[in-house]
């Protein structure tokens, strides 16, 4: 997708979907973000850039870490997100004092120079078209030295809980045109030398590209099919199925949820993943 495809996807339809989900991916997703966060070092932050804010879970997990004083700013190109992440603020009026969101595309906002300390990111930095002008565009906003810390997606082979649905749904669907695997997309930044290579590119230092592993841990409780349709509906195979027949979908959501039986367990589907949690410098 292009950058304006992108913009166009989370501000229609689909971004409403997503807004309409975003508490069960935030709770899936903040072990990541906690453990991220555990990663690097950013105590000592006084204004830091979350880029990708989403609906803001990890923007108020940041402000609850930071010492008193410290600011937070969100920001991402979804109204339909930010929606969410203003509403959360509601319900946590003493971190809000320290919280700012706006809508803006990261990649070319004219930040003030200099404007923030660090920089976090959950999965929200491998969806701009052109990466190096991107970071570069970000690391002119930071402050000489500043640490960023994000963590993006390893290949698809290393993450079942994306690969297991799709391999199941492929047999009653045809097989996608074949893509630019760097093009924008989940898994734009799965390879790690490229990574490096872009953000020295833009002008950072000390990059370290650190695997680890997860767990994808649907909502304890949920039964299978339950759980089934939603790993259906937030990956890949969910855009696969936009135009299917009904018949197609019976067929993709019976097949998938026989693929994804062995790893539902004590009341809870779980399948294994693996991110990169990237660090560098300013």
């Amino acid at each position: 997708m292009s950058n304006e495809e992108q913009i166009a996807y989370w501000n229609g339809e689909a971004g409403r979907k997503w807004a309409q989900k975003d508490d069960m991916m935030s709770a899936m997703l903040q072990p990541i973000a906690a453990d991220l966060l555990r990663h690097i070092d950013l105590i000592d932050c006084q204004r830091i850039l979350d880029v990708g804010c989403g609906g803001g879970s990890e923007t108020l997990m940041l402000a609850a870490a930071l010492r008193g004083g410290a600011e937070v700013v969100g920001v991402d190109i979804s109204e339909p997100l930010l929606d969410v992440a203003r509403a959360r603020l509601t319900t946590a009026p003493a971190a809000g004092r320290q919280i700012e969101f706006i809508r803006a595309d990261a990649a070319t906002h004219p930040f003030a120079q200099n404007e923030f300390d660090g920089l976090f990111s959950r999965f929200g930095v491998m969806f701009f078209d052109d990466p190096v002008a991107a970071f570069g565009n970000l690391h002119r906003a930071l402050q000489d030295g500043a640490p960023i810390a994000f963590c993006c997606w390893q290949a698809l082979k290393y993450n079942p809980w994306v690969a297991v649905p799709l391999t199941a749904a492929l047999q009653h669907l045809p097989t996608p045109e074949r893509t630019d695997p760097e093009a924008p997309g989940p898994f734009a930044f799965a390879d790690a030398e490229r990574v490096r290579r872009i953000l020295e590119d833009a002008g950072f230092n000390t990059v370290d590209v650190h695997p680890h592993p997860v767990q994808m841990c649907w909502t304890p409780g949920q039964d299978l099919e339950t759980s089934a349709r939603e790993i259906i509906n937030i990956g890949p195979v969910g855009r696969l199925l936009t135009d299917a027949d009904d018949a197609t979908r019976d067929h993709v959501h019976a097949t998938s949820l026989e693929a994804l039986a062995p790893f539902y367990h004590d009341g809870q589907l779980r399948l294994p993943g693996a991110v990169w949690f990237v660090t560098a410098r300013a």
